[in-house]
C-alpha cells in the first residue's frame, strides 16, 4: 500500500499554549480494552478518581457498525453508567456519565491516519471551542483524546428537510463559516490538496483480490487524477469565500436538543478551510445518505430556501436578492461534484484499510456515477 504522503499540518508552528496545555498520557490504546479506556480516563483528570474498579468486564469485542453495551462499576452510586458504540470507519467511542455530567473517550480508527489529519482534529477543538462551538477537550494519548459531550440527538434523514429544522441548519452554518482561526491556521483552502494526499494513499493493487477486480471494473487511479486536476480548475472559477467548513455535515453530526430547539455540529476530523460551496454542496449530498439515494438530493425550491436561509445568516447587513440566491445554488451544486468525487476517494481508501463489513468498493461507485451524470450540468450552471 502507498504510505500516507502529507506533509505535516500548517498549524503545527503556530500551535496556541491551550492546545500543549491539553493533558498527554504516553499510552497507545488497544481498541478492544475497555477497561484500561475508563482508567485511561481518570488518570488525565482529577477527581474522576471515583470508579476504579469494573464488575465483570475487563475486554470487550466489538462487532458491526452500531453496537451498544452497558457496563456496571463497582459503586452505591446507581446513576452511573458507561455506554460503549462504534461509530462508521473513524473511531470507537466510549461515552461516560455520572450523573449530570459526561464525556466521550475516542480512540482512532484502524488505518485512518491516512485519511485525517489527527493534530489538525485537535486544533480544531481548540479553534472552534473558543467559539461555543465545540465542547471542551479534557485530555489526549497518542491515538485518542476525551473531550466534552454534546446532549440531544442525532437528525434523522428526514429531518433535513423538516421545515422547522433545516434553517436551523443553515444558520448553524453560516455561523461556522464566520469563525477566524487565521491567528492558528493558514486561512487557505486545503480541499484539493487533501484529494491529493488520499489518491495517494489508495494501493496500486488492493490486498483482497475481489475488492481489486471490482474497483479496476469501474475505475482506475488515471482517471481519478485527471478528474481530479480538471475539477479543480473549474471550480477555481467560483466565486466561493473560503471559510472555515465542518467538511462532513451529515445527520449523524448534527446534533438537536428539542428543549433548546437548538442543534450543533459534531465529530470535526474533517474541518478545515474550504470554499463554502463544498460545505453546502456537500449538505445537500448527504440529503442521500450512505445508500446515496439520489432521488432525495434538495431539489431547486429547498435548495433556494435553506440557501436564503444560510445567506440571510452569513451576512445580515444587506439584504438577500434572488440573484444572490441563485449564485448561491450555482455554487454548491457545482461543489456537489467536489463532494462526489472526493469521498468516492475517500472509499476507495477504507476499501483497504477498514476492517468494518461495508461495501466501501460499492460506495464509491455510486458516488463516481453521481459525478459523472451530473458534472456536465452542474459546471454549466
Amino acid at each position: 500500500m502507498v504510505m500516507d504522503k502529507r506533509t505535516p499540518s500548517q498549524a503545527v508552528d503556530r500551535v496556541p499554549a491551550a492546545f500543549n496545555q491539553v493533558p498527554l498520557l504516553d499510552y497507545t490504546m488497544d481498541h478492544a480494552d475497555i477497561m484500561l479506556l475508563l482508567l485511561l480516563r481518570f488518570s488525565l483528570v482529577p477527581g474522576w478518581m471515583r470508579y476504579p474498579h469494573w464488575a465483570g468486564v475487563s475486554r470487550v469485542e466489538l462487532e458491526g457498525p452500531n453496537v451498544n453495551a452497558i457496563l456496571t462499576p463497582y459503586s452505591d452510586d446507581a446513576s452511573a453508567a458507561y455506554s460503549i458504540s462504534l461509530f462508521a470507519a473513524n473511531s470507537t467511542v466510549v461515552k461516560c456519565v455520572w450523573g449530570t455530567e459526561t464525556i466521550l473517550i475516542r480512540t482512532y480508527g484502524k488505518g485512518t491516519d491516512a485519511l485525517i489529519d489527527r493534530n489538525q482534529e485537535m486544533m480544531n477543538f481548540v479553534i472552534l471551542s473558543r467559539s461555543g462551538l465545540s465542547p471542551k477537550v479534557h485530555g489526549r494519548f497518542h491515538n485518542g483524546f476525551i473531550y466534552g459531550y454534546v446532549d440531544g440527538i442525532p437528525f434523522s434523514a428526514s429531518d433535513l428537510k423538516h421545515v422547522e429544522k433545516y434553517p436551523l441548519i443553515a444558520r448553524h452554518m453560516a455561523r461556522w463559516h464566520k469563525v477566524d482561526a487565521s491567528d492558528i491556521i493558514e486561512p487557505t483552502s486545503q480541499l484539493f490538496k487533501t484529494y491529493y494526499e488520499w489518491l495517494d494513499s489508495i494501493p496500486e493493487k488492493f490486498t483482497n483480490p475481489s475488492v481489486d477486480a471490482t474497483v479496476r471494473s469501474f475505475i482506475t487511479i488515471d482517471r481519478l487524477r485527471k478528474e481530479l486536476e480538471n475539477l479543480e480548475a473549474e471550480l477555481s472559477k467560483v466565486d466561493s469565500p473560503i471559510v472555515f467548513c465542518h467538511g462532513d455535515v451529515n445527520p449523524m453530526n448534527i446534533i438537536y436538543d428539542a428543549e433548546s430547539g437548538k442543534i450543533d455540529f459534531i465529530d470535526y476530523e474533517y474541518g478545515f478551510y474550504r470554499p463554502r460551496g463544498f460545505d453546502l454542496g456537500n449538505h445537500f449530498c448527504e440529503h442521500t445518505g450512505f445508500d446515496c439515494e439520489w432521488e432525495l438530493y434538495p431539489n431547486p425550491e429547498f435548495q433556494r430556501k435553506f440557501l436564503r436561509e444560510y445567506l440571510e445568516a452569513y451576512d445580515s447587513s444587506k439584504p438577500v436578492t434572488e440573484e444572490d440566491v441563485t449564485r448561491a445554488c450555482a455554487e454548491a451544486n457545482k461543489f456537489s461534484l467536489a463532494s462526489n468525487l472526493g469521498w468516492g476517494i475517500w472509499g476507495l481508501v477504507q476499501a483497504e484499510l477498514s476492517d468494518l463489513e461495508f461495501d466501501y468498493p460499492g460506495y464509491s461507485k455510486m458516488r463516481f456515477d453521481e459525478y459523472f451524470r451530473r458534472k456536465k450540468a452542474y459546471l454549466a450552471m
